[in-house]
């Protein structure tokens, strides 16, 4: 998967590829499209995250416990993790050729596709720390934090960022084949954003603050983004109405990060996630 984004990205594989991401980016143009700086930040931090999540679960191929091999013990990673996980690098790779091609529709089901799977990778790595949290908590506390680091923040990262895409070819769809016009397509998409922000900021602080306490890097993409459709868009001497929703909604992202950062902060000490309890072993998550 990282060595066909590569390639399409950079243009190198011309026999496999007939022009380059950005090219095509470029041509489908809306006034959500973020500057080019904004895409290779994005996938380049996503693919050393991912490997850094990879190396981490192969370690445990290396590592035992008082229960067994680390791999199998805790279920930290089960197996339904992996194959969803293959599913979404085979539907990252079906979207690099339809994308190439131009088939503007496809692409955006597949890239909505790419995105459900992420979050479907999250809920299952949630729900096996959540499980076996308070054990790693106990026996195993650095696991635990490179789990949250490496492999929840990681995927997160990349789930948010293909969310984001989504929306983008959502514009894109409407604009291209819609005949809907671009600066009513990109608020339609803005709007979607900004609705995803605010759902998720009351999801993640009042209802599974247990599961994602440790998940931060929703926002830092949104950020990243937002401030790429400005630094390409926006027209100081005379905004438009696209351009004061993006500085909006990048304030809002800004001020919920903050806010996000300062309940993390105060919960960790205060209302810490594991207290003193009976030690128990380790659980299968499936």
């Amino acid at each position: 998967m990282v060595a066909f984004n590569a390639g399409a990205g950079s243009g190198t594989f011309k026999g496999i590829f007939l022009q380059s991401v950005g090219n095509i980016s470029n041509k489908f143009d809306t006034e959500f499209t973020p500057a080019g700086w904004t895409f290779a930040l994005n996938w380049n931090t996503i693919f050393i995250w991912q490997f850094l999540w990879f190396g981490y679960s192969l370690s445990g191929l290396c590592r035992r416990n008082e229960n067994g091999w680390m791999y199998m013990k805790p279920d930290l990673l089960p197996i339904w993790f992996y194959i969803v996980w293959m599913l979404n690098n085979a539907l990252n790779i079906g979207w690099l050729f339809l994308w190439d091609r131009e088939y503007i529709i496809p692409a955006l089901v597949f890239l909505a596709f790419i995105a459900f799977t992420n979050y479907c990778v999250l809920i299952i790595s949630y729900r096996a720390l959540y499980i076996n949290g308070m054990w790693l908590q106990k026996s195993k506390k650095v696991d635990l934090w490179l789990i949250r680091i490496f492999v929840q923040n990681g995927i997160a990262i990349y789930a948010t960022w293909t969310t984001i895409a989504t929306l983008l070819n959502f514009a894109v769809v409407l604009t291209y084949s819609g005949d809907v016009s671009n600066a009513t397509s990109t608020t339609a998409a803005l709007a979607i954003l900004a609705l995803e922000l605010v759902l998720w900021f009351i999801l993640e602080n009042f209802a599974f603050d247990e599961y994602v306490r440790y998940t931060l890097t929703v926002y830092p993409v949104v950020i990243c983004a937002l401030s790429g459709s400005l630094n390409k868009h926006f027209v100081s001497s005379d905004p438009g109405r696209n351009n004061i929703f993006l500085a909006v909604l990048l304030a809002v992202a800004c001020a919920a990060f903050l806010i996000r950062l300062i309940l993390v902060l105060w919960r960790h000490f205060k209302r810490p996630l594991y207290k003193s309890q009976v030690l128990t072993g380790p659980e299968n998550s499936y």
